[in-house]
C-alpha cells in the first residue's frame, strides 16, 4: 500500500506540471541537487520490515544525457524479527545515469537507467553488532523538468548485497537544477547593454577619459585632458595669457613671471692676472646666465667686467671691458641668446669685492657678473 500511495502521488505530481514552451531542449550540463523519501525493502532473508527514509543527492549532468550522482539515504527504525532489535540502516552510492531523451522525444520528461555501486550500514546500537553490505546498483525510472530549474524524479532501484540477498528501494525526489539548459528557437539572452557615459561632458566616454571633472566648455584632447597649447602647464580654459613662449615661467593664471628688481646672476667667473679669455671651468658658470634668460625671456641682461688694483686705471679700465665682451659672446655664440638682450660694460679696479693687498681677495676681484634689468 505504502508503495503503491508514493508511486500514485509521484505519478499525478508528474503529470499535473506543465512545462514552458520556450523551445526544445538541446542540451543540459551543470551542477544539481536532490532530495526525497524512499521506501527501502530489504531481502526477506534479513528478516526486516519494510520502512520510509529520506535522501538527498548531488550531481553533475555532463550533458543531457549523463549524469553522475552521489546519494545519501536513511531509513529509521526498521525492525528486524531475528534478533528482535529496531535498526537504523543508512545507505549510500555513487550512481551513473542515463537520460534517454528519444524515447518519448522530450528532453523534457524522459526514462533514465541507473547503475552504481554503494554500501548498507545497519546500526543496531549497542546491543547487537552492526552489518555494513556492500551492493552493486542498476536502477530505471522517469525523471521530469518543470522548468529549467526545477525537477522530480521516481524511480526504482535493484541492490544485488551478494550473500545478503537483493534489496529494492522506491524513491520520489524533487531536485534543482544549477547549470545550463540549451534551447532551440528561444531568443538568446542579451545582457542589457549599460549606457555609455560621459559623466564631465567633455566629449570622451568616462571608460576612456583619463582626466574626469573637466569643466564645461574646456577644449580637451582624445583623452579627455584639457588642452595646453603653449605648453606652460596651465590649460586652455584657465590661461589668462596664451601663446607664453617655451620655457617661460609662468604663474597661475599661465602669465609670465617678470623680475620685479635687478637681479644679480650668481655667477663666479674669476680670471687670470691680466687675461680675458673664457677658461673651461667657467663655462657651467656662464650657462647659469643663459638659462635664467631662456626662463625670463622678456628680461635684458648687463655683463659687468672688474680687474683688480694691479697696473694703471686706463690698463685695467680696458681690460675689464675685454672681460665683460667675452662673456657676452660665449653666450651670444654658444647659448644662442639674442644679442638686442645683451650689454656689456667695464668697471676697472673701481667696484672690488675683496682686500686688493692679499693674493687671494685680487682673485675675487678680477671678475665677471651679470645683471638682469626689465624690459621697459
Amino acid at each position: 500500500m505504502k508503495k503503491k500511495l508514493i508511486a500514485a502521488a509521484c505519478m499525478l505530481a508528474l503529470g499535473s506540471t506543465a512545462f514552458a514552451d520556450e523551445g526544445e531542449v538541446k542540451d543540459r550540463y551543470g551542477f544539481y541537487a536532490y532530495a526525497g523519501m524512499h521506501n527501502l525493502e530489504l531481502d526477506s532473508s534479513r528478516l526486516t520490515n519494510d520502512r520510509l527514509g529520506g535522501n538527498f543527492g548531488l550531481g553533475w549532468a555532463f550533458n543531457k544525457n549523463w549524469q553522475i550522482e552521489g546519494q545519501y539515504a536513511y531509513t529509521d527504525d526498521a525492525f528486524n524479527r531475528a534478533s528482535g532489535n529496531r535498526t537504523d540502516i543508512i545507505t549510500y552510492s555513487l550512481d551513473v545515469l542515463y537520460n534517454d531523451t528519444s524515447w518519448l522525444g522530450s528532453a523534457a520528461t524522459h526514462p533514465f537507467l541507473k547503475v552504481g555501486y554503494g554500501q548498507h550500514d545497519d546500526k543496531y546500537g549497542v546491543y547487537h553488532p552492526d552489518f555494513e553490505d556492500e551492493f552493486y546498483k542498476v536502477g530505471l525510472g522517469i525523471q521530469h523538468f518543470a522548468n529549467d530549474d526545477v525537477f522530480m524524479r521516481l524511480g526504482y532501484d535493484f541492490m544485488d548485497s551478494g550473500e545478503r540477498g537483493d534489496d529494492k528501494m522506491l524513491y520520489f525526489n524533487v531536485g534543482l537544477f544549477f547549470g545550463d539548459t540549451v534551447r532551440s528557437g528561444a531568443a538568446p539572452k542579451v545582457e542589457p547593454k549599460k549606457e555609455a557615459k560621459d559623466s564631465d561632458g567633455d566629449g570622451v566616454l568616462d571608460a576612456n577619459d583619463r582626466c574626469p571633472g573637466t569643466p564645461a566648455g574646456a577644449a580637451v584632447d582624445a583623452y579627455g585632458c584639457a588642452l595646453d597649447s603653449d605648453g606652460d602647464g596651465v590649460a586652455d580654459y584657465k590661461d589668462a595669457c596664451p601663446g607664453t613662449e617655451a620655457g617661460a615661467k609662468v604663474d597661475e593664471k599661465g602669465c609670465k613671471i617678470e623680475p620685479k628688481e635687478e637681479v644679480v646672476v650668481d655667477m663666479r667667473l674669476n680670471f687670470d692676472v691680466d687675461k680675458y679669455q673664457i677658461k673651461p671651468e667657467m663655462v657651467s658658470e656662464i650657462a647659469k646666465v643663459a638659462e635664467f634668460l631662456r626662463q625670463y625671456p622678456s628680461v635684458n641682461a648687463q655683463i659687468q667686467g672688474h680687474t683688480d688694483s694691479t697696473g694703471s686705471n686706463q690698463y685695467n679700465q680696458g681690460l675689464s671691458e675685454r672681460r665683460a665682451n667675452a662673456v657676452k659672446d660665449y653666450l651670444i655664440n654658444n647659448f644662442g641668446i639674442s644679442e638686442s638682450r645683451l650689454s656689456s660694460v667695464g668697471y676697472g679696479e673701481e667696484r672690488p669685492i675683496a682686500d686688493n693687498s692679499t693674493s687671494e681677495g685680487r682673485a675675487l676681484n678680477r671678475r665677471a657678473e651679470a645683471h638682469a634689468e626689465t624690459m621697459k
